[in-house]
């Protein structure tokens, strides 16, 4: 039996389930989709899995997901595992999304030259739309040449939300707090 780790976040009143093997993610649903969207992407025998909650694998994981939606991340670390999933076209265009930068976009036909295959777009556009890792394999950020921003496995409104999440700035921080001075007619007080 396979032992899968689960975890989720909650992001805007929305909840993200994710999944850990013992070689790394393998799994990040839709918002607001249960766990079993899993099966979509992995439909082998479903009674060949063993669904564990265990935080001290998830742990790490789950701090990076959260590091990313407070804006102090914006690539990932965390290994991943595909597992057997995917044709090597699927596996390289995957490989490439990663490559896309915070905050950025490309088109699929973009992304199909960047894999070598530049007639392949729909070929491409159906890997996007098979990537079982949303967010980490930030597949938001492919659109369509036109400029609209195409599907999503989570639905175009938060395909729409991820990409203006990583185009709005950090918050701005005072780097420096400023300190209350004395008044100058208390400047010769002793312990000042």
């Amino acid at each position: 039996m396979k032992k899968i780790y689960w975890e989720s976040i909650e992001v805007d009143d929305q909840k993200f389930f994710f999944t850990v093997t013992d070689k790394g993610l393998n799994f990040v649903s839709s918002p607001g989709r249960f766990l079993s969207e899993i099966f979509d992407f992995y439909p082998e025998n479903r009674y060949r899995y063993q669904f564990i909650y265990n935080d001290t694998v998830t742990e790490p994981y789950l701090d990076e997901l959260t590091d990313y939606f407070d804006k102090k991340r914006q690539d990932f670390d965390l290994p991943l595992d595909f597992g057997n999933l995917g044709t090597p076209l699927q596996q390289r265009v995957w490989t490439e999304i990663q490559k896309i930068p915070y905050g950025q976009t490309i088109t699929y036909k973009q992304l199909a030259e960047n894999v070598g295959n530049k007639k392949a777009v729909r070929a491409v556009a159906t890997a996007v739309a098979q990537n079982p890792l949303l967010i980490v394999v930030p597949c938001h950020r492919v659109i369509k040449t036109g400029g609209d921003i195409g599907d999503y496995r989570g639905g175009k409104e938060a395909k729409k939300a991820l990409l203006q999440f990583e185009k709005e700035a950090e918050p701005k921080r005072n780097l420096i707090k400023r300190l209350p001075l004395p008044k100058i007619s208390q400047l010769g007080k002793p312990g000042l």
